[in-house]
């Protein structure tokens, strides 16, 4: 029975993914999802009883494996947030070459709830590397929510404002560390090093990894 649910479950997403892509979230209704995916409503609420726990789940999804693949690259030292802005760097890098992760991420970030799931997701998977210690969760999440708020605008108006991803990445990590009290000299040199590892690092390879160990992930 869990094979059967997990299959089924995969089914959702990969529906969703391609509807979330092709439209915007708020347009796209749990009706909408069953009727594409073959199922009634009420076999879907069965597994998610709302919109955004898809949402949620393929976050979290996506994260896990991108981070994974981030351990796989070998350059993860012991200072964890030039770890993260490794990864930033790298998953906006994969993003801007793919049109339908693009635009899937473009359709989901434009709603608050959307956005709250974002904040939740990456404060709940940072927790995992700082611990209990290093940071409080109010500083962590103060910090993840001006930062998210921020990037996801300019992430929303790039073509318009002619923004590239590295360009909002560094955004990203600057408002972040400054709220979390590193020094500018120590926010900088994270920012430079990532510029140097991410720049030979192939985005089509991040993303094919992507693709072969998230199951309702296409590219």
């Amino acid at each position: 029975m869990a094979v059967r649910n997990t299959k089924r479950r995969e089914e959702i997403m990969t529906v969703a993914y391609r509807m979330f892509g092709e439209e915007q979230y708020d347009r796209v209704s749990l009706s909408d999802i069953a009727r594409a995916a073959g199922i009634n409503k009420s076999l879907l609420q069965h597994y998610y009883t709302q919109k955004i726990e898809i949402v949620k789940t393929m976050l979290n999804e996506l994260l896990d494996t991108s981070s994974a693949y981030m351990d796989t690259l070998g350059f993860r030292d012991t200072e964890m947030f030039q770890g993260i802005s490794d990864f930033n760097m790298l998953f906006f890098k994969g993003v801007a070459g793919n049109y339908k992760l693009r635009q899937f991420l473009l359709s989901s970030v434009r709603q608050p709830e959307c956005l709250d799931a974002w904040v939740e997701t990456i404060c709940s998977w940072l927790r995992r590397y700082c611990g209990e210690n290093t940071f409080s969760y109010r500083q962590l999440k103060t910090a993840i929510v001006f930062a998210m708020g921020g990037t996801m605008h300019l992430f929303l108006h790039q073509d318009e404002l002619d923004i590239s991803y590295r360009q909002f990445c560094s955004v990203h990590i600057r408002a972040i560390l400054g709220l979390l009290n590193y020094a500018p000299a120590q926010i900088e040199a994270i920012i430079a090093e990532t510029d140097r590892r991410i720049d030979g690092i192939d985005a089509e390879g991040f993303l094919r990894y992507c693709e072969a160990n998230v199951a309702w992930l296409s590219l």
